[in-house]
């Protein structure tokens, strides 16, 4: 189950979003003559803001999931959203004008808010609340897939500390890119790569999703081996 869990994590942080908007706001403190001091505090507060606000989407869920004690019930409805969240990521990479009502703007609701561009805590936590939230139904399948694993294989408490372990993985791509990021020239490469993979993830995504549904579907109906 830990390696499992590890790896959804990890899958589930390559998200545009959380990366575009942190080499966004990285960008524009360069720009604006910001010390490494400031981008710092900015990167920690935002990760740590994103990292609490999607560690606190998953709780609820599990402890929805475990309040109701009808864990295989919530799994195999997971399973099922999981499954059309799959197709919707791979109608996106091959038909990305195709318009399906209710699933194309809810899934494509987020974008890049208008954010005041000075440099402060507030503006860092605020974005990373936005991303966290944002996260969800842009590439959230596989957390929601997960949640509904741990609810049904294991205790509320284990359950807690998988999801704490979860999003350490959530982070991490975004952490280091961050890290490496505080140079002009690495954010406009990252930009470069990121806009020459955006719809390849779209695929990939799409298609652990699908296998993620399926791999949900046969924990539920056997136990764990």
């Amino acid at each position: 189950m830990l390696s499992l869990v590890l790896l959804n994590g990890l899958i589930d942080s390559f998200n545009p979003c959380a990366i575009g908007v942190l080499l966004l706001y990285v960008s524009i403190i360069l720009t604006l003559g910001g010390s490494r001091r400031q981008l710092i505090y900015f990167g920690i507060f935002y990760l740590a803001a994103m990292y609490l606000t999607y560690f606190l989407i998953g709780l609820g869920i599990l402890h929805v999931f475990h309040l109701f004690g009808v864990h295989n019930f919530f799994g195999w409805v997971a399973a099922l959203v999981v499954f059309i969240i799959g197709l919707f990521q791979l109608k996106e990479y091959f038909f990305p004008r195709l318009y399906i009502p209710i699933l194309s703007p809810f899934l494509s609701a987020c974008r890049v808010p208008k954010w005041d561009r000075k440099i402060t805590i507030f503006s860092a936590l605020g974005l990373g609340f936005f991303v966290g939230l944002c996260e969800f139904p842009c590439s959230g399948a596989i957390y929601l897939a997960t949640v509904a694993l741990l609810s049904a294989k294991e205790t509320f408490l284990n359950g807690v500390l998988y999801l704490l372990l979860y999003n350490v993985m959530f982070i991490l791509p975004t952490a280091a890119i961050f890290a490496v990021s505080t140079h002009p020239k690495m954010v406009n490469a990252i930009k470069s790569f990121q806009a020459a993979t955006h719809t390849k993830v779209k695929l990939v995504m799409g298609v652990l999703m699908i296998v993620m549904s399926i791999l949900l579907l046969i924990w539920l109906t056997k136990p764990l081996i």
